[in-house]
C-alpha cells in the first residue's frame, strides 16, 4: 500500500468514526461547513505527522510535529457537539468549559507556539532544538497566561464579566416591564429602574452617571433578543483569540522579513506553507472581530457561513503544499537536497519550486532572481 493510500485510509477511518457517531448519539446542531473545515484540519494533521516521521532534516522535524499537534487538536471541534449531550449529559457547563479550554484555549496557544517556533528556527538556526523551545515558550507562555489566566482561576469567568453583569441587570428590568405590559421598553425607561456600575480593570468602582447609564443600557439592550446574548457571553475569549492570532501574524511577518533580508537555508515548500498562514490568521481575526462587534446572532451566523468558504479554500491550498512537501522529502532528489542543506547549505542552489518559477517567468525578470524567489541579488547561490 502506498504512503498516500495509508494517509487516506487513516483519515477516512477518523471521518467514518465521527460520521457514525453523529448518526448514533445525541448532539447539538452541526454546521456542515464547520465539519468540513475540521476534517480537512485532521487530514493536514495526519500529513504533518507523516512529514515529521519522514523528515530527513532533523531540525525541521519539530516544525511539523508542532503543526501536527495543532491540526489534530481539531478532533476536539468534532467532539464539541457531543459535550453536554452524549458526553457528560445534564452538565449545563460542560460544553462551556470544553469550548473555552480546548478549541478556544489550548488549540490557539499551540498554533501560536508552532508559528513562533518557525520564526525562531529561522532566526536562530544554530540553536539546539531544546533551546529553541525554551525561547518560544518564553515568548508565548507569558502572553497566553496573561490573556487566559482569568479562565484558569475561575472556570465561570465568562459569567462574571462587566458585559454579562450589566446584561443580567438590564434583562431583569426588561422582564419586569414585560410583566407590566411594556413589550419594547426604551433605554430611558430601563435606565430609570437600574443603575449600572462603573468598571475599572474588571472591578466595580461606582455607578454610572445618568447619561452614561442610558448609553450603556442602549448598548446592552440588543443582546436581550433571541440568542444575541451568546455574542456578549463569549466576547472575552474571542478577544483573546484575536490577540493570539495577531501575535502569530507578527511572527509570520518576522519570518518573511528575515527570509528576504538574509536568505537563510530553508526546506522546500516551507515558505509557501508559512505564507498560507497569512490568510488563515487574517480570516480568523476578521471572523472573531465580526463576532465581538456584532449584536445580532443571526446576522453573524450568515457572515460566518460565508467566511467558511474562504477558510475551506485556504485549507485546500495548505493541503496542496503540505502534500508537496511530503512528496518532495520522500523522493530521491528531495532527500538529497534536504540533507545537503544541513551539510553544505552555502554551496548548493536554493530550491525553486514550480510556484516560484511560474511567478518569476510571468511577473519578474529571471535574470535578477538568484535561486529561490525573492533571494537577494547579491546572493552567491547558483541557479
Amino acid at each position: 500500500m502506498t504512503l498516500a493510500k495509508k494517509i487516506l485510509l487513516a483519515w477516512l477511518s477518523v471521518v467514518t468514526v465521527f460520521g457514525v457517531a453523529y448518526f448514533s448519539f445525541d448532539h447539538s446542531v452541526i454546521n456542515l461547513l464547520t465539519v468540513i473545515v475540521n476534517v480537512l484540519l485532521i487530514l493536514l494533521g495526519i500529513i504533518s505527522l507523516v512529514i515529521f516521521a519522514k523528515e530527513p532534516n532533523k531540525k525541521n522535524r519539530p516544525v511539523f510535529l508542532n503543526f501536527s499537534i495543532f491540526f489534530l487538536l481539531s478532533i476536539g471541534n468534532l467532539l464539541y457537539p457531543f459535550i453536554g449531550n452524549s458526553i457528560l449529559p445534564g452538565n449545563q457547563f460542560a460544553a462551556l468549559y470544553f469550548y473555552q479550554y480546548i478549541p478556544s484555549g489550548l488549540t490557539i496557544v499551540v498554533l501560536s507556539l508552532a508559528i513562533v517556533y518557525v520564526a525562531i528556527d529561522t532566526l536562530f538556526n544554530e540553536l539546539s532544538i531544546p533551546h529553541k523551545y525554551i525561547l518560544v515558550a518564553a515568548i508565548v507562555i507569558p502572553i497566553s497566561a496573561y490573556y487566559y489566566s482569568p479562565f484558569l482561576s475561575n472556570p465561570k469567568y465568562l459569567y462574571k464579566t462587566e458585559d454579562i453583569t450589566d446584561f443580567k441587570s438590564v434583562d431583569n428590568v426588561v422582564r419586569e416591564l414585560a410583566l407590566e405590559g411594556v413589550e419594547h421598553p426604551k433605554p430611558e425607561q430601563i435606565a430609570s429602574r437600574v443603575k449600572l456600575n462603573a468598571w475599572q480593570e474588571g472591578k466595580q468602582v461606582g455607578v454610572l452617571f445618568e447619561i452614561e447609564n442610558i448609553q450603556r443600557v442602549a448598548t446592552i439592550l440588543p443582546y436581550i433578543e433571541g440568542d444575541n446574548f451568546i455574542l456578549l457571553l463569549f466576547k472575552p475569549i474571542h478577544m483573546n483569540i484575536i490577540f493570539m492570532n495577531v501575535l502569530s501574524l507578527i511572527f509570520v511577518f518576522v519570518f518573511f522579513g528575515y527570509q528576504y533580508k538574509s536568505d537563510p537555508p530553508q526546506g522546500a515548500y516551507i515558505e509557501k506553507i508559512v505564507f498560507l498562514f497569512l490568510p488563515y490568521f487574517s480570516l480568523d481575526i476578521l471572523h472573531f472581530f465580526a463576532y465581538v462587534t456584532s449584536n445580532n446572532y443571526a446576522s453573524y451566523l450568515e457572515l460566518y457561513s460565508t467566511a467558511q468558504y474562504l477558510v475551506v479554500f485556504n485549507l485546500f491550498l495548505l493541503l496542496v503544499f503540505f502534500s508537496l512537501r511530503l512528496s518532495f522529502i520522500t523522493s530521491i532528489k528531495g532527500e538529497f537536497y534536504e540533507r545537503e542543506l544541513v551539510l553544505d547549505s552555502e554551496h548548493i542552489s536554493r530550491w525553486r519550486d514550480g510556484i516560484d518559477s511560474l511567478v518569476v517567468r510571468h511577473f519578474l525578470n529571471p535574470e535578477t532572481i538568484h535561486g529561490r524567489l525573492f533571494a537577494p541579488r547579491e546572493s552567491k547561490s547558483r541557479t
